[in-house]
């Protein structure tokens, strides 16, 4: 885990969570402060990850490359998902050649039209979003000093209402999101298996 301080106030959930929370610092360049925090709450029903980047370092980074800042958020947003996605497959089975690479494509092109993305609130904000296999994830420009980034599988993203944290206690401490015992998934008893095949079709359908 990055081991430099948190120096801005994140968006979490605005009520207590029944089961697990834990959170994740994201890692931006050597010897800096993080460029993100991922809060993540899971039960046997449902998970939510709430990822808040501090808007000025993220335009700053985004900017030394060359890139727009809508559009690179919008990415980190179908980045994440389709990881989510992928460790979630349960159904035994080869992975097809090529799958990963495709959804790879997938998710940048799905950036590239984030404007086309659905529209939903999480309650007085308005948020971009896209779903798959489950997930809908999605972003809120709503807030002057972050942007914020939420993935929900098992809830309904339209009820989720966030606030900033500034008590971390109810938070462990998590490894990577894409480690299978930091996402703790042996509490979600209730997931739908997902399958290899279930993937292929999106991006046939996409």
């Amino acid at each position: 885990m990055d081991t430099h301080p948190i120096d801005f106030i994140p968006w979490g959930l605005d009520a207590g969570w029944p089961t697990r929370c834990w959170l994740e610092p994201i890692s931006g360049r050597r010897n800096e402060p993080p460029r993100g925090l991922r809060l993540a709450h899971a039960s046997d029903t449902a998970m939510v990850l709430v990822c808040t980047h501090p808007r000025a370092r993220f335009d700053v980074e985004i900017a030394s490359a060359g890139a727009d800042p809508l559009r690179e958020l919008a990415y980190e947003t179908t980045f994440t998902l389709i990881n989510l996605v992928l460790h979630q497959i349960r159904v035994p089975g080869e992975r097809p050649e090529g799958l990963v690479s495709s959804l790879m494509q997938f998710a940048a092109q799905q950036a590239n039209r984030h404007r086309e993305w659905a529209t939903t609130h999480w309650g007085l904000e308005p948020a971009s979003i896209i779903g798959l296999a489950g997930w809908q994830s999605g972003f809120t420009l709503a807030y002057p000093e972050s942007y914020v980034i939420v993935h929900a599988c098992g809830i309904d993203s339209d009820t989720i209402r966030l606030q900033q944290v500034r008590d971390f206690s109810p938070y462990e401490p998590g490894g990577s999101p894409f480690d299978g015992c930091a996402m703790h998934w042996e509490l979600w008893r209730s997931e739908s298996a997902l399958g290899y095949e279930d993937l292929t079709r999106v991006l046939v359908s996409g």
